[in-house]
C-alpha cells in the first residue's frame, strides 16, 4: 500500500515536471519566434539544430534551407568565424563585433555576435548557442557620418584654396587686359596676326573669369550661400559651356548636336551654379564616350519648355552605367572612374545645386548603350 502511494506521488511529480518542461519549451520557442535577432543553436559539430524567425529575416533563409548546415558557412569568412567558435569552446563564451554574414540575396549583413557553449549535467559539450544582432544600418550610418565629416574638411580646405587662387587670378586678369591694350595699339602686325592675338587674349580673360567663378562657387558651397538669381538665356549659357570644353573634344571624334527649343529660353535663376552643373554633366558625357571608344561618339543637348519649367537633357552614346552603379551615383565620394580620374563629388554637388534652385535632376542609362541626364528647373 505504501509503495502504491509512493508511486502515485512520483507520478504526480513527474507529471508536474513534464508540464513545467512543456511550458519552458513553449516559452523558449516563443522567444525564438518573436525575437528580431538571429538566434541559433548547433550540435557539437557546429551544424544548426535551431534557427529563430529573426534569423530568417536577417539572413533571408527559411529554417528548411538551413537545417543541418554548418553555421560557419553563412559567414563571409568561414575560417574567421570558426576561430571565434574555437574561442567559445575554450573559454565557454565569446563575443565578436561587426561579424560579416552573407545574406541569401548576396549582400553583406553585419552582426554583433555572442556565442555560448552548451554542456549537459555531466559537463559534456552538447553544442553552442549564438545571438547575432543585425547592426548593418548602424554600420552604414557610421560610414555616412565619416563621409560627411570628410566632406566638411574638404569644404574647409576648398575655401582656403579658393582664397589663395583668387590673388594670382586677379593678376592674370589684369595682365590679359594689359596685353589686349598693347595688341590693339601695336604697329606692324598683320590683320590676321592681330586677330589671332586678340582672340587668344580674349580666351585667357574668359578662362580667368571662369576660374574666378569656380573659386566663388567653392566659397559659396562651403558657406552654404543662397543662389543669386538673375534673368538669362539658357541657350547662351549652354553654348558658352561648350566653348569652355572645346579643348577637351578638339582632337576627338565626338560630335555635339544641339537640339534647342525655338528662340531664347529665358529663366530667372543662378547662371553660375547652372554652368557648374552643365560643365560637370558634359565632362562626364565626354569621358563616357571616350571610354567606349570608336569613331561615332555623340552627345546631344536638348532643351524644351514645359509649362512653368524648362528641361535640359544631355544624352551620350558612351559606356552607360551598370544597374548596380545606378543606385549609388548620387552618393558622396562614389565614382565609377579609376583613381585620380574622379572624386565622387560632381554628381552629388550637381544634385544639391539643382534642388537648391527648386528643380530636380534625373537620369536614364543602359550599360553599353549610353546615358541621358535631364535637369529640370523652374522658369522663375
Amino acid at each position: 500500500m505504501t509503495e502504491l502511494k509512493e508511486l502515485k506521488k512520483v507520478t504526480r511529480k513527474l507529471a508536474s515536471h513534464k508540464i513545467e518542461l512543456y511550458q519552458t519549451r513553449g516559452y523558449l520557442q516563443c522567444i525564438l519566434q518573436n525575437s528580431a535577432d538571429l538566434i541559433f543553436a548547433t550540435d557539437v559539430e557546429g551544424s544548426l539544430v535551431s534557427f529563430s524567425k529573426g534569423g530568417e529575416k536577417v539572413l533571408g533563409y527559411s529554417w528548411e534551407e538551413v537545417a543541418g548546415r554548418p553555421i560557419k558557412d553563412f559567414a563571409e569568412d568561414p575560417a574567421s568565424f570558426e576561430r571565434i567558435m574555437g574561442a567559445c569552446q575554450e573559454k565557454g563564451s565569446a563575443v565578436a563585433l561587426d561579424v560579416p554574414f552573407r545574406h541569401k540575396e548576396g549582400r553583406t549583413v553585419f552582426c554583433n555576435t555572442s556565442l555560448m557553449d552548451l554542456t549537459n549535467r555531466k559537463g559534456q559539450r552538447v553544442g553552442m548557442v549564438g545571438i547575432c544582432q543585425d547592426i548593418t544600418r548602424w554600420k552604414k550610418l557610421q560610414e555616412e557620418l565619416i563621409r560627411v565629416d570628410r566632406l566638411a574638411e574638404i569644404g574647409r580646405i576648398a575655401a582656403g584654396v579658393a582664397h589663395e587662387i583668387n590673388n594670382p587670378l586677379a593678376v592674370i586678369g589684369e595682365a590679359s587686359g594689359w596685353a589686349g591694350d598693347l595688341i590693339r595699339e601695336a604697329k606692324g602686325l598683320s590683320p590676321d596676326d592681330r586677330h589671332e592675338l586678340e582672340d587668344t587674349v580674349k580666351k585667357i580673360g574668359d578662362q580667368t573669369r571662369r576660374c574666378r567663378n569656380i573659386t566663388h562657387k567653392l566659397l559659396d558651397f562651403a558657406r552654404d550661400s543662397a543662389p543669386t538669381k538673375t534673368a538669362f538665356d539658357v541657350h547662351e549659357l549652354l553654348k558658352r559651356t561648350i566653348t569652355f570644353l572645346e579643348p577637351e573634344i578638339k582632337h576627338t571624334a565626338i560630335k555635339i548636336d544641339l537640339n534647342f527649343a525655338e528662340g531664347p529660353l529665358l529663366v530667372n535663376s543662378d547662371p553660375r551654379l547652372l554652368e557648374q552643373v552643365f560643365v560637370n554633366l558634359m565632362t562626364n558625357a565626354i569621358y563616357a564616350v571616350l571610354e567606349k571608344g570608336g569613331d561615332n561618339g555623340r552627345i546631344e543637348i536638348q532643351t524644351l519648355k514645359a509649362n512653368s519649367e524648362i528641361e535640359i537633357s544631355f544624352k551620350d552614346n558612351g559606356v552607360g552605367i551598370s544597374d548596380e552603379d545606378q543606385t549609388k551615383i548620387f552618393d558622396l565620394f562614389y565614382t565609377t572612374k579609376p583613381p585620380r580620374k574622379g572624386t565622387g563629388l560632381g554628381l552629388p554637388i550637381c544634385q544639391s545645386i539643382v534642388r537648391n534652385l527648386g528643380g530636380d535632376i534625373t537620369f536614364e542609362s543602359e550599360a553599353g548603350i549610353g546615358t541621358t541626364f535631364t535637369v529640370r528647373i523652374p522658369i522663375s
